[in-house]
């Protein structure tokens, strides 16, 4: 899914750095910093940057270029470092193991500016690459590791008078973006001049459509939500407990069990060192899942393939998560203040709590997801509310899932920790399932909320 943008126009870009002593503090990283300043002074299309300082580990540079093209949606990915002959510099073979077409122009013309300048340019192994997702494209382009090089190989070389002799590759870039379906980039012509074709228009702004009148309703609307039907949800306080209940949590099951799966759930939370919580456990509706016909079974919203965030059901999502707004709300007026109600779940559950509580419009005591994941994650950026930001959030997984992969988990945990800085990662030595150290974590957590 290709996240909304701040405007039609705006250019997601992502600056990754690649150094393993940058990325532990042994030295400030000067890649992003200079690289950021360039392209701020040379871009005048609206802007949003993602930064990134990472070692030199392929997977890691792997993982990092899928994130920012799959679940942030850039535009344009510029990394630093990482290009040279020695054993550490992997990062042009982590760019092509991401790439679905390779744009070869680019790290010829990068090596031919340099080659100016020092003899050494024909060492230098820059690629540039196109990552391609069924609705999304980005560029991706590998840097020089010099900021004084990065700048060179981006304007190209000028005469004394500032008449082009050698094009910069920055010029090829706005072009590049028209093609693969992105924003329009516009520049300081004084520093790059993009290029274009003149079959190449610049798209114009549609005219703004005239509000039509509303038309004065014959019949009373029906209400868009259907809340949860008070049958299908079970009511649980922990048999042991000695004082009455100091939370309500809300909790969604995973997908193909009922809400009797976690019926367990509140005397565990006790007996690890957590509160006294009353639990309330909605049942999902039974559906048919496309990934698998023929076998319907309870589930928060449909799953369109066996990779869990491809295709995903945008409207079975934001239904399920209308009905879980409207029982947070339905808690509130029964008297339990929104700083005791936490939500959460467990898998296809999990999903579901992090989607809703990430966008309520008031705080609540905190988000907890096991076993989970962050549905539509790009989207995150454009509808996270300030209570979102401000909320608790509790999301563990275990490192052998296999159910719910770990990367999975991890792009999301990402997401969330770049705008919400109450994010807590708590990864265990497990598969699809709830360990005693988990439970133990999680006790700690509820408790601490309150």
């Amino acid at each position: 899914m290709k996240p909304p943008r701040k405007t039609d126009n705006e250019l997601i870009l992502g600056l990754v750095s690649i150094s393993d002593r940058a990325s532990k503090g042994i030295y400030d990283d000067r890649g992003i910093p200079e690289l950021e300043a360039w392209c701020r002074k040379t871009i005048t299309t609206p802007l949003t940057v993602h930064r990134r300082l990472i070692p030199d580990e392929r997977f890691e540079i792997e993982k990092t270029l899928r994130e920012l093209v799959d679940i942030i949606g850039c535009d344009l990915i510029l990394t630093t470092g990482g290009t040279g002959p020695s054993r550490r510099d992997v990062t042009p073979e982590a760019t092509l193991a991401v790439a679905t077409r390779e744009m070869p122009g680019f790290g010829e013309q990068m090596r031919a500016i340099s080659g100016h300048f020092v003899p050494t340019a024909i060492l230098s192994r820059q690629v540039a690459v196109l990552r391609e997702t069924p609705d999304h494209a980005a560029l991706i382009i590998n840097l020089p590791g010099q900021p004084k090089a990065i700048a060179e190989t981006l304007e190209g070389l000028k005469d004394e008078t500032g008449k082009s002799i050698v094009n910069g590759i920055f010029a090829a870039v706005p072009y590049c973006i028209d093609l693969i379906g992105g924003p329009y980039i516009e520049t300081d012509e004084s520093i790059v001049k993009a290029f274009r074709p003149k079959s190449a228009r610049k798209p114009q702004a549609e005219a703004p459509k005239e509000t039509p009148k509303p038309e004065m309703p014959t019949t009373p609307k029906m209400p868009s939500v259907t809340p949860f039907d008070p049958k299908d949800i079970l009511m649980i306080t922990p048999r042991r407990a000695q004082t009455p209940p100091e939370a309500v949590v809300i909790w969604l099951h995973g997908m193909g069990v009922d809400n009797t799966d976690f019926a367990p759930f509140p005397d565990e939370i006790l007996d690890f060192g957590g509160p006294v919580c009353r639990f309330m456990l909605p049942n999902a509706p039974v559906r048919e899942i496309s990934a698998h016909p023929s076998y319907p079974l309870r589930a928060w919203y449909d799953v369109r393939s066996d990779k869990i965030d491809d295709n995903e059901d945008r409207l079975g999502i934001r239904e399920t998560t209308a009905k879980i707004h409207l029982l947070i709300k339905e808690v509130e007026k029964a008297g339990i203040p929104r700083n005791r109600i936490f939500l959460g779940g467990f898998s296809q559950g999990a999903a579901s709590a992090l989607y809703a509580g990430l966008r309520e419009e008031e705080p609540i005591a905190g988000i907890i997801a096991l076993s989970g994941y962050l549905p539509l994650a790009g989207s995150l950026f454009a509808e996270i509310t300030d209570a979102g930001r401000q909320t608790p959030v509790f999301m563990a997984h275990g490192l052998f899932d296999s159910v719910i992969s770990p990367l999975t988990a991890q792009r999301s945990a990402q997401v969330i920790k770049e705008l919400n800085s109450a994010f807590r990662w708590y990864p265990f030595d497990m598969d699809h399932e709830i360990c005693q150290e988990e439970l133990a974590s999680l006790s700690q957590f509820i408790r601490a909320q309150l």
